[in-house]
């Protein structure tokens, strides 16, 4: 079947496709400037790689805000695109508790091994210390978690790029941001920056990150960016 008469199905993830959405993230971020640097692959062997990602994305399908989104080849039944937000919410009590446990659980785990289980044995933590960090000062900047929709992560297989999945994604649920007149949110690496221009966002920050500090050739950015609601018609 040629590419002209390729079809695909967009549908909310469950947590039996965390398997498929790493093998998409993988293949999507293998290049990736900032990737190479935060997740040194001579450092990170392919086993604790794929169990920190199969530990990452499952915890997050118990996370009510939390939805990812995928697009399915209706010819292979392979995922080729995927798409995690974050909706807008208020935590209850409880899940406030929760969540505080959790983190507590993380720091007593640093503390007996020596390593922060936020991320991969071999990861470079002093990089994922600024780049999250600073993402995260950003979040608490410009999101107001009660009334933003914010996209997280999106990857499309290599095998599937240029063919507007990206974009379908995204109009999915910028479409429920209209209709509610609430903004959205986005961290968007060079690749994907030019995708959400064209969708009506604007930039409005930037992290950066000096990694010639750790041989690297350039400084590795990230741009913030938002986008206000449009009229319905």
């Amino acid at each position: 079947m040629g590419s002209q008469t390729q079809t695909f199905t967009l549908s909310e993830c469950t947590i039996s496709d965390v398997p498929d959405i790493i093998d998409v993230y993988l293949a999507a971020f293998s290049t990736d400037y900032f990737g190479q640097f935060l997740f040194p692959r001579h450092k990170i062997s392919d086993q604790e790689m794929l169990r920190w990602l199969t530990s990452r994305f499952s915890s997050l399908f118990s996370k009510r805000e939390v939805h990812t989104f995928k697009i399915t080849d209706n010819e292979t039944g392979k995922m080729a695109a995927f798409l995690r937000w974050t909706f807008p919410h208020e935590l209850t009590e409880k899940e406030r508790l929760e969540r505080d446990e959790e983190k507590k659980e993380k720091e007593r785990v640093k503390k007996e091994t020596g390593h922060d289980p936020t991320w991969p044995v071999g990861a470079n933590l002093e990089i994922c210390g600024e780049k999250f960090g600073e993402l995260e000062r950003m979040m608490e900047r410009y999101v107001d978690k009660k009334e933003t929709y914010v996209a997280n992560l999106l990857g499309t297989h290599p095998a599937y790029q240029r063919k507007g999945l990206a974009s379908k994604l995204l109009k999915h649920v910028l479409d429920m941001a209209d209709r509610e007149g609430r903004k959205v949110y986005i961290e968007a690496t060079p690749a994907g920056h030019p995708v959400y221009l064209r969708l009506g966002f604007r930039d409005i920050d930037v992290v950066s990150v000096d990694l010639r500090k750790w041989g690297g050739e350039r400084v590795g950015t990230n741009v913030i960016l938002e986008r206000d609601p449009r009229p319905v018609s």
